[in-house]
This record gives C-alpha cells, sequence and structure tokens, in this order.
C-alpha cells in the first residue's frame, strides 16, 4: 500500500502507535500525493466547542437552531485555531476543493454564513486544526504499522457516532484490536 493514494480514505490508528495524540483516532485522508498527506481525525468532537458559538464568536448570525448544537471537531494537532469544513456537495465555495465525487474540504467564511443560516451543506464537520505528514513519512508510518487504512465511506465519515467510529473502521476491515499483537512478525 506504499505507493497508494490514500486520498478518501481512513487512517485507524493502532494501539501501538507512538503518538499519544492520534490515539485511537480515525483520520479522513483530504489530500496524499508524494509531497505528503493532509488528513482530518473525525472521531474527536470538541465537547465545549459548539459550531454556533464559535461561529457567533466570527460575528456570523446563527439562524439554524441545529448548528448551535452541532460539536467542532479536533482536527488535528497542526493548526488548531483554523478550521477546515469537511461537507458534502460540489466544491462551489470560494476555498473549496473536491476530495472525491461528493465530498469536498472548504476553509472560506462563505461556506460558514450558509451553515449558520443551514443552507446549501447537507453533512458537514467544521474540524479546528488538521494532520499532516511530510514527503514519505506517511509511508513510513504504514511500514511501521503505525495506521490501518480502510476506504471512506458517507455512513462512517458523516452519520455513525463519534465514539463507534474507530472501532467501527477497524470492523469494516476485520480487525480486532482486542486480537491485534504489537510483535508483529514474530511467532
Amino acid at each position: 500500500m506504499s505507493n497508494a493514494n490514500l486520498t478518501h480514505h481512513f487512517l485507524i490508528a493502532t494501539p501501538q502507535l507512538p503518538d499519544p495524540r492520534f490515539e485511537q483516532a480515525l483520520i479522513y485522508i483530504c489530500r496524499h500525493d508524494k509531497q505528503g498527506a493532509l488528513g482530518l481525525m473525525v472521531n474527536r468532537p470538541l465537547e465545549q466547542s459548539r459550531v454556533g458559538k464559535l461561529l457567533e464568536d466570527l460575528s456570523i448570525e446563527v439562524t439554524d437552531p441545529q448548528v448551535m448544537e452541532d460539536l467542532a471537531l479536533q482536527g488535528g494537532p497542526v493548526y488548531p485555531e483554523v478550521g477546515f469544513v469537511l461537507h458534502t456537495g460540489q466544491p462551489e465555495w470560494a476555498s473549496s476543493f473536491a476530495i472525491s465525487e461528493n465530498v469536498c474540504i472548504t476553509t472560506s467564511q462563505d461556506i460558514l454564513k450558509r451553515i449558520a443560516a443551514g443552507q446549501g451543506v447537507g453533512h458537514y464537520h467544521l474540524c479546528l486544526g488538521h494532520a499532516s505528514w511530510g514527503k514519505e513519512q506517511l509511508e513510513r508510518e504504514l511500514a511501521n504499522g503505525d495506521w490501518l487504512v480502510c476506504p471512506a465511506d458517507l455512513n462512517l465519515l458523516f452519520d455513525t457516532p463519534f465514539a463507534e467510529r474507530w472501532q467501527s473502521a477497524a470492523d469494516k476491515i476485520g480487525v480486532n484490536f482486542d486480537y491485534l499483537s504489537s510483535d508483529i512478525g514474530h511467532a
């Protein structure tokens, strides 16, 4: 899998991953190329960060009551002050790009105004920060057994409860972490 493009895949943190910031993390890969990779953690809600409050802090009027309850996600440890909107639909916003046929990432404020009004965006996550890897870094971590790879799907990305996503992704590829040894290659 080292030469595969992992865009629109999940990375599932294995129990032996040495970085505690990614313990039981499920990361959706938004970009993967020869220069590196960028992804967003999609299973870490920030319990004290409601999307509505964050939008109001940006002087965006929120008229959709559901947005006031939606939780922002910890997208990763890099630039936690920067918001990324992972959403369904097409890249029609000022700063959008398509990840897959029906998933985009947007960083411009125009989408936030539409979210606040409950318009134009189906499913979305507002992620604060991101995870990134330099050239060949992710490939080395995969070779070390730090991550497992799972094809992404919209149900797991947007509908599965946050607390169940890591295990659901592992189940999808037939992995039971209770039986996974960290002693890979040794009988």
